[in-house]
């Protein structure tokens, strides 16, 4: 290896600034100085670590699959036991309902009756009404005719009454006419003589 050739620390130090690597240097320094808190024995302790770790997951799968199938089997009770509350809840639902629907069919059925009854008693109400109005019709016809009948009767003699005042009234006239005539030949006759 030459001068020049970049070690592994020059690599790590790459990028960094002269008193980052500085302080680079002195951090690896003590890591690498041998105590019980130094690098290489905490990478040591970690490294075992997360292999007990590794070797344990295994296991760890097993027991945590088991506890998911006791859980499931829990799961399932529960549903069962929710879908059974279930069908017992729509059973009497539905009883319930069934029962609604024929009771609402009751009384539709009676409102049916009632309303078909009525219907035939205003029918007949109606018939009655149809008939007293022709009957009525009828008599307003002959209640006319019989005032036309009588009515040309006394027409007629209404003009003859009306034909008799005028005859009245131009004897009266012709009274007054002469008595006036009378009257001024009197005066005439008193102014002359």
């Amino acid at each position: 290896m030459t001068y020049m050739d970049d070690t592994s620390f020059d690599l790590l130090c790459k990028g960094l600034s002269p008193n980052e690597a500085k302080l680079f240097r002195k951090m690896m320094k003590e890591w690498c100085a041998g105590d019980e808190d130094s690098f290489p024995v905490q990478l040591a302790l970690l490294t075992k670590a997360q292999w007990l770790a590794a070797g344990r997951l295994p296991q760890l799968v097993t027991e945590s699959g088991s506890v998911i199938e006791q859980q499931m089997e829990s799961c399932r009770l529960k549903v069962a036991g929710i879908v059974g509350n279930l069908s017992a809840v729509s059973r009497e639902n539905t009883i319930e309902l069934r029962n609604m629907i024929k009771a609402h069919a009751e009384k539709v059925n009676e409102s049916g009756v009632l309303v078909r009854n009525q219907l035939w008693q205003t029918e007949a109400t109606a018939k009655e009404i149809a008939a007293q109005l022709l009957e009525g019709c009828t008599h307003w016809k002959a209640a006319r005719n019989d005032f036309i009948n009588e009515r040309k009767p006394l027409e007629q003699e209404r003009k003859d009454l009306a034909k008799r005042a005028q005859i009245r009234d131009a004897i009266y006239w012709g009274f007054i006419a002469f008595g006036l005539l009378a009257f001024g030949g009197m005066l005439e006759y008193w102014w002359t003589h």
